[in-house]
């Protein structure tokens, strides 16, 4: 059964959950986002799964994208991130779309602020990453953990 509710500028149809599932909502003919059980107004977009998925937060006519991920790193730098922030854009062609970016993911966003599919980053100043292994943004360390660092 599908349930169909208006929003101030989409269209989303609601489809009934799985069992023991989540409901999986389709806006703007995108499908595969799903509501965060614990965060009011997030949703996380599983459309690109199991290869990639982030959180959308919506605040009006603001979309924040989060927590990007391309979970193996094998298929990194190969369009899968891209082919979703494409997907997203689709979603929410009317919102401004922005984002707050580490240091060592900082040329990807910027890329797609060129391509128009996103409006903004949030951060214009360094921001390294908490993966301590990151050679972009944690040049300086020696080894993966920062105990070894005063061993």
């Amino acid at each position: 059964m599908k349930i169909k509710t208006k929003t101030k500028t989409n269209i989303i149809a609601k489809q009934e959950a799985p069992e023991n599932g989540p409901k999986i909502v389709t806006i703007n003919g995108i499908a595969n986002f799903w509501q965060h059980p614990r965060h009011e107004n997030c949703w996380i977009y599983n459309g690109r799964m199991p290869i990639a998925n982030c959180k959308i937060f919506v605040g009006g006519d603001n979309i924040e994208i989060d927590n990007v991920i391309v979970h193996d790193s094998t298929n990194r730098k190969s369009g899968f991130g891209s082919e979703m922030i494409s997907d997203i854009r689709k979603a929410f062609p009317e919102q401004r779309i922005w984002v707050d970016t580490w240091n060592c993911t900082k040329p990807f966003w910027e890329k797609m602020k060129q391509r128009g599919m996103i409006n903004f980053i949030a951060n214009d100043y360094s921001w390294p990453c908490i993966n301590k292994t990151c050679k972009i943004c944690h040049k300086d360390r020696p080894a993966g953990t920062r105990r070894s660092v005063f061993d």
